[in-house]
């Protein structure tokens, strides 16, 4: 087993990529980077985590910030409860833990939005604790050297324990980023490089010859099509925004959106979301400015997009906002806004 880890370690020491979180055992940023890191190739996170440090060094920096500003250095980065879930837990790690991250297991992952995988991550790389990590590259990396065909709970627990003991020869942080970085560099989905990888001597796969047979590839599964309606109420060189309280984007502004497939349906539920008048009155035809298809990880939403010119008028929920187009860079959006310009200043 000594020799097996030490191996990886060896391989990871010389060819490991420069990447500006592995410079860091504080767990605040290390903590940082694996919520980045959800669902988020490391190239697209990070530019966003260089930016973020640089303006928020420290726990007190973030708390210490409105969310709305916090959440203007997330935009773009998707996923955006994650941005809410960090923020809500680093006040209670302040008001509770002195501002210190926990130690302990039990203690961390009670925090918003952290799951078993972030918190063995952040105290087996911060606090060097033995704590196996599994994620999609070392499931590939394992099944391929175990030869397991299916991930079943009994494969993973496997797998689990095969690496708990390589894990307790050596540096626990340093091992569970090692085999990451193998799945990442080497032991690829596509391609791998297997006479450049430390366990090829031992590795089932590469023994027979068929690392593509494992693990067992799943079949693509269909994404659900939401259908939305989005009106874009336009006066006097403002569009009207509003901010999101629903999951969906919760926080961030957008135009008024509306689920449902049905235009009549959609009508109706704009003026109880506006309750203006002005949308009663036949003066302002509203017309079809265009559509598009906007992919998600788990569904796809479609959005029929109808333009309003009416005449100004104020809202007293504070919800809602008329803004200019230089006034853009002030808020908050989802990619989804952006791509819906060109329907806005058509």
């Amino acid at each position: 087993m000594k020799d097996i880890a030490f191996s990886i370690i060896c391989w990871y020491n010389n060819n490991k990529r420069n990447l500006k979180f592995r410079s860091f055992r504080d767990p605040y940023k290390i903590w940082l980077s694996e919520v980045m890191l959800q669902q988020t190739q490391v190239s697209t996170m990070l530019p966003y985590y260089s930016n973020w440090l640089k303006k928020y060094p420290s726990i007190s920096s973030v708390i210490s910030t409105p969310y709305d500003d916090i959440l203007k250095s997330w935009e773009g980065l998707g996923y955006y409860k994650r941005c809410l879930n960090f923020y809500k837990a680093l006040k209670i790690v302040h008001n509770h833990y002195s501002g210190i991250v926990p130690k302990d297991y039990n203690d961390l992952i009670k925090l918003p939005g952290v799951g078993e995988y972030t918190a063995a991550a952040v105290l087996s790389i911060s606090y060097n604790k033995k704590f196996v990590l599994i994620d999609g590259n070392v499931k590939r990396v394992f099944s391929r050297y175990l030869g397991i065909v299916r991930l079943t709970k009994y494969n993973i627990s496997k797998m689990k324990n095969f690496l708990y003991r390589l894990l307790l020869t050596t540096n626990s942080g340093t091992f569970n980023q090692a085999i990451m970085e193998i799945g990442a560099l080497v032991c690829t989905r596509y391609n791998p490089k297997c006479n450049s990888c430390p366990l090829k001597s031992n590795c089932k796969a590469h023994l027979r010859k068929s690392p593509y047979s494992y693990p067992e590839k799943k079949g693509k599964r269909q994404l659900k099509i939401k259908n939305f309606f989005a009106i874009i109420l336009k006066s006097e060189g403002k569009i009207l925004i509003m901010k999101s309280k629903k999951k969906l984007y919760e926080g961030l502004w957008h135009l008024p959106m509306i689920e449902t497939n049905d235009i009549e349906i959609f009508k109706i539920k704009l003026k109880l979301l506006l309750n203006e008048k002005v949308l009663s009155s036949k003066k302002y035809p509203l017309v079809k400015s265009g559509e598009l298809i906007h992919v998600l990880t788990h569904f796809k939403l479609k959005i029929s997009y109808y333009s309003l010119d009416c005449d100004y008028f104020s809202s007293k929920r504070d919800y809602f906002k008329w803004i200019s187009k230089p006034e853009i860079d002030k808020y908050s959006f989802p990619k989804l806004f952006f791509k819906s310009l060109k329907f806005i200043y058509a």
